[in-house]
């Protein structure tokens, strides 16, 4: 049945995808994205086909499978017989011979091929990357749905040998559970590989670290503390006595709270309340448990570090 796709014969095929997975997105990739999008779609068939590294892909396991090897012999002829000849012959059977050489054969042949295509290209162009970034795969929910799971790319290239291309219960891939119901129900497949669950949530841990650490760079965190000038308590006063800044204390460090006072949560009179004061202890359980978020957004206002003292409440 592998014929009707029209892709070349079991051996081309898994000879060359290998060769796509050894050296993804370098010049010995046959389909790779670094050449640009066109090429990865379909651009590399118009193109003299020079892979010096195929020597390198083991064969041994395609030509000791005698049915691998007879269907590569025999490729062209099976290829048109299911692809285009029997299409055509089931359809004369109700008087659309023509039909079903059109539809089903050469306009069904061409649909599979660019849902294929579109894996080499759209799936190492768009898509999340929840396992690995170190190459161009992606994955794409639009895709898999085209394809039957193959949109999943990300997992597939991070762990290539494991049957499933959709990790999740969740993700949309019936190739992996057509897969299973054979392993577990026929001897039509005798064994599947399965990349164990703790090294999956270490690919995506690291990925989430990275996702992370990216969002954290794109913030602003306020004023490196380590920069701050050195503000003595008693000029701190001065200044809000005399001056009327809108300034308090807390962690030791002096903060204007001016433009954030009419935002306050707990209103600004409570604010008030502690110009000129230390209300550290205040912050941090006198009056109010105040949230992570609430203490990040605190960093923002620090001014200056000031001379360290009782806190007040």
């Amino acid at each position: 049945m592998g014929t009707l796709a029209f892709q070349g014969s079991i051996k081309w095929w898994v000879l060359r995808h290998r060769l796509h997975h050894r050296f993804t997105d370098t010049d010995h990739d046959p389909y790779s994205a670094a050449k640009g999008f066109w090429f990865s779609h379909m651009g590399w068939i118009f193109t003299k086909p020079y892979y010096p590294r195929l020597k390198l892909i083991d064969a041994s396991d395609l030509n000791a499978d005698r049915v691998v090897v007879f269907q590569h012999n025999h490729y062209v002829i099976l290829a048109l017989f299911s692809g285009i000849v029997l299409p055509t012959c089931i359809a004369a059977i109700w008087g659309d011979a023509l039909g079903g050489f059109l539809y089903a054969g050469v306009f069904g042949r061409a649909l599979v091929w660019h849902s294929t295509f579109c894996i080499n290209s759209f799936a190492h162009w768009a898509g999340d990357q929840l396992y690995s970034n170190e190459i161009s795969a992606r994955g794409n929910l639009l895709l898999a749905i085209m394809t039957n799971g193959e949109g999943y790319h990300n997992f597939h290239h991070e762990f290539p040998k494991d049957y499933r291309n959709g990790y999740n219960l969740s993700d949309y891939d019936p190739s992996k559970w057509v897969i299973w119901l054979f392993h577990n129900f026929t001897n039509q497949v005798t064994s599947v590989c399965r990349v164990p669950d703790n090294e999956v949530r270490k690919a995506r841990s690291n990925m989430m670290l990275f996702e992370a650490q990216r969002e954290r760079e794109g913030c602003d965190w306020g004023v490196d503390p380590k920069t701050l000038p050195i503000m003595a308590y008693d000029e701190f006063q001065e200044k809000v006595k005399n001056e009327g800044k809108e300034w308090l204390i807390i962690d030791d460090f002096v903060l204007n709270v001016e433009n954030f006072k009419t935002s306050h949560p707990g209103g600004s009179k409570l604010l008030e309340n502690y110009y000129g004061k230390d209300s550290t202890k205040a912050f941090h359980g006198g009056l109010n448990n105040h949230t992570k978020a609430a203490r990040t957004m605190m960093a923002m206002f620090r001014i200056a570090k000031i001379e360290k003292r009782e806190p007040e409440l």
